[in-house]
């Protein structure tokens, strides 16, 4: 059984390293618009067994629930490493023999991205990547076992994660994807998802602002 998660903290402060483009109110705007393109997304995945959105975010969980998506609810949040293996171990209780976490934040991820790296799993211990687009962070990761490996989200994470493989004796493989690899946390990865026209909510909210000429300058 693969389970697939969705980790997401508080979003009414979201993004806060896009302050030079957008004020609060559209950051948090586009963080929820972002949630529902990559939710969408994995509800038209066909290889993941049961999904999960993992928050506290009340509207969060709003957006899951009308998307068809189950909701693991926290009471606190110590980061998202905490958040991501407490879940997987909720999973892992449910029956998964492994788990998938994908980004909040990629807009442009489409169900055949997900597809693509479940239909990588083999059904023995492993731990399947891909990248941020920097390779710095880790905006994908599936772990057979669900605890093959603790979380290292944050700074550096992507080498953190092939490290801990690595201690584990655990056989790691990643691939480079685009769309997956662009989460939208800097002003350049903004300008970059700006540049090109996409059939997202995340893009139509950016041209309903009126905004678009502004990120690109």
């Amino acid at each position: 059984m693969l389970f697939a998660i969705v980790p997401v903290k508080d979003l009414s402060k979201a993004k806060e390293r896009l302050a030079s483009l957008l004020p609060q109110d559209v950051r948090t705007e586009l963080a929820y618009a972002m949630l529902e393109d990559v939710l969408t997304a994995l509800k038209s995945a066909t290889l993941i067994d049961r999904m999960f959105v993992v928050t506290m975010d009340r509207k969060a969980i709003g957006i899951a629930e009308r998307t068809g998506i189950e909701v693991i609810e926290e009471s606190e949040q110590k980061g998202e490493s905490d958040s991501v293996d407490r879940a997987s171990l909720v999973c892992k209780e449910m029956g998964a023999d492994s788990v998938l976490v994908i980004p909040g934040d990629a807009p442009l991820i489409r169900p055949e991205d997900i597809d693509f790296i479940a239909g990588k799993e083999s059904g023995s211990p492993s731990v399947i990547m891909i990248p941020a687009r920097d390779k710095m962070g880790t905006n994908a990761i599936l772990r057979n076992p669900p605890d093959a490996i603790p979380s290292r989200f944050g700074h550096d994470s992507f080498r953190k994660h092939i490290e801990e493989a690595g201690k584990k004796g655990i056989a790691f493989e990643y691939f480079e994807n685009e769309r997956v690899g662009l989460d939208i946390d800097h002003p350049e990865d903004l300008k970059f998802f700006a540049s090109k026209e996409s059939d997202t909510r995340t893009y139509r909210l950016l041209v309903s602002k009126n905004i678009l000429g502004k990120i690109r300058a």
